[in-house]
């Protein structure tokens, strides 16, 4: 049994009764996901939309020539999954757990079928997509004007988010990517990387211990 508290934290739900949640509520089904672990990959076959009921997500943007995006965080309250909801093409992102996340998930052509016994859930959902609609275009505008320093430093800000822990002012990500890895990511080159990264150990702002990468907290709060 679907708790109607949690149902009532998301927002394309928010206009609904209890009676209509109820309703809502079994349709849909719990998914769990621990932290760095991912919900779906770009390219992979739809499979319907979520709701994000706790937690945090990335959503990432990679192509063929293996470089990427960090476009916008889901948080709590948010829907994952609505560019394939019509259509049942492709995913066109790639969506990660920022931390251990608890979601709902609902076949598409289901979602649908309610959206017609509701409207009020089509009417913020139009909502929901032009306000994501704007912060995207908004993070890849931002992220045009950065320079490769710049973009290395979001890009590991990105990747301790997603996989590293803290421990005393400190993000540790086990296993650090190496240059090349980076470069690829980003499109910059491994020079810029390679200077970026040695800025920041000069700085003291990140660590080298063995495998592992340490970011202070207070750095990876400034990058923007």
């Amino acid at each position: 049994m679907v708790e109607l508290g949690l149902l009532k934290k998301i927002d394309v739900l928010s206009s609904l009764t209890d009676h209509d949640l109820e309703d809502f509520g079994r349709h849909i089904t719990p998914v769990h996901l621990d932290k760095g672990s991912y919900l779906f990959y770009r390219n992979d076959k739809s499979a319907g939309l979520y709701f994000v009921s706790k937690g945090s997500l990335q959503i990432i943007i990679d192509n063929e020539a293996n470089k990427e995006i960090i476009v916008y965080t889901i948080l709590q309250g948010d829907i994952v999954g609505e560019m394939t909801l019509f259509d049942n093409f492709a995913r066109s992102a790639t969506v990660a757990a920022l931390e251990e996340c608890r979601l709902y998930k609902i076949r598409n052509s289901k979602f649908i079928e309610l959206m017609g016994v509701y409207p009020a859930i089509a009417i913020n959902l139009s909502r929901i997509l032009i306000d994501r609609l704007h912060a995207a275009n908004g993070m890849i505008e931002r992220l045009g004007m950065m320079d490769g320093n710049q973009r290395v430093a979001h890009y590991l800000k990105a990747l301790i988010m997603r996989e590293g822990k803290l421990d005393n002012a400190w993000y540790c990500l086990p296993r650090k990517p190496t240059y090349r890895h980076i470069s690829q990511r980003l499109g910059v080159s491994e020079k810029t990387v390679y200077r970026t990264v040695q800025s920041m150990l000069k700085d003291g702002n990140i660590d080298i211990q063995g495998r592992k990468l340490m970011i202070k907290q207070g750095f990876l709060d400034s990058i923007h």
